[in-house]
């Protein structure tokens, strides 16, 4: 069983959680491997990425420094930099690392994609699509490139784009739940409900601890009405992410759509008391409990 641990397999299990937003998972399996190996710089760039999705500054910029002193030619060491400096919201430096990594190898598309995803923070749109378009130049099979564009696509409203886009990167990753989520998404923007609710329940399945999605899902099942269903899904949301206003506010709605009066102003109040901020729609909830009232669910 030895051969479980040697430092591919271990960064193989770090990208595959990193692949299905399992970020603390992955670090797990890439902080082995950089003890065994510290010298690898294969997977180093996911393994940035990773903690910059964990909002671990220290570690990665530690990271960052480690492999820009031992292998300064290397694209994956300006891959990390950048998305250090990316954490600490610099972007002209994050944008400038980046770059400089596609110029010591320009086939490295990855360094590309975090091009993209660093001009969408700064809402540059063509900048990001031109990005995303060199990581696919770079390799046709980068699928998270096609995700970027997908993902510019959905914020410009342009929901066949995007649709078309996710659909493509999940061709080349058939078991991303991300992507799967994604395409939910923005079925459910062009008001294909069932379609939508068909793609969530597949996420859910291979991401069961994936809170956003199974939120989407609950919600999805609401809306047709599916009420023991959505039921279902909320229980185990509620211990997935006890403290999130919105699990709590779309509990309260399904109470009322069962007639549960109680239990609904029960998880409104609760709602209420998670994010004050809310207070105007969850009142309004709780006073009529006929009318449909909506709640932002940007947390989720």
């Amino acid at each position: 069983m030895s051969h479980q641990n040697t430092p591919w397999v271990l960064a193989q299990m770090g990208r595959a959680h990193f692949e299905q937003a399992s970020y603390a998972e992955s670090e797990k399996f890439f902080r082995k491997m950089r003890v065994q190996a510290p010298s690898r710089l294969e997977d180093m760039e996911v393994y940035s990425t990773v903690l910059w999705h964990l909002r671990r500054e220290t570690d990665l910029s530690f990271l960052a420094h480690e492999l820009v002193d031992s292998a300064w030619l290397s694209p994956q060491a300006w891959c990390a930099l950048g998305n250090a400096w990316s954490l600490a919201r610099d972007h002209e430096q994050a944008l400038k690392c980046f770059k400089r990594a596609t110029q010591l190898d320009p086939k490295f598309a990855y360094a590309f994609t975090l091009q993209g995803h660093e001009h969408v923070t700064n809402e540059e749109y063509d900048k990001a699509l031109t990005a995303y378009r060199q990581a696919i130049s770079a390799d046709r099979r980068h699928y998270n490139a096609y995700y970027g564009i997908g993902r510019v696509q959905e914020r410009l409203g342009a929901y066949d784009k995007a649709y078309t886009h996710f659909h493509a990167a999940q061709s080349i990753n058939p078991n991303n739940a991300v992507l799967i989520t994604c395409i939910g998404t923005v079925l459910e923007k062009q008001k294909q409900i069932m379609p939508a609710l068909q793609a969530y329940s597949k996420a859910v399945d291979l991401a069961p601890r994936a809170a956003q999605t199974r939120y989407k899902k609950a919600r999805a099942l609401l809306a047709v009405g599916q009420l023991d269903a959505a039921q279902k899904e909320l229980m185990i949301l509620k211990d997935l992410a006890p403290d999130e206003a919105t699990v709590h506010f779309l509990l309260g709605k399904l109470y009322r759509s069962m007639g549960e009066k109680q239990l609904s102003v029960r998880h409104f109040t609760i709602a209420l008391a998670l994010d004050p901020k809310a207070s105007q729609q969850i009142k309004e909830a709780i006073e009529s409990f006929e009318d449909d009232v909506e709640m932002d669910d940007s947390m989720m």
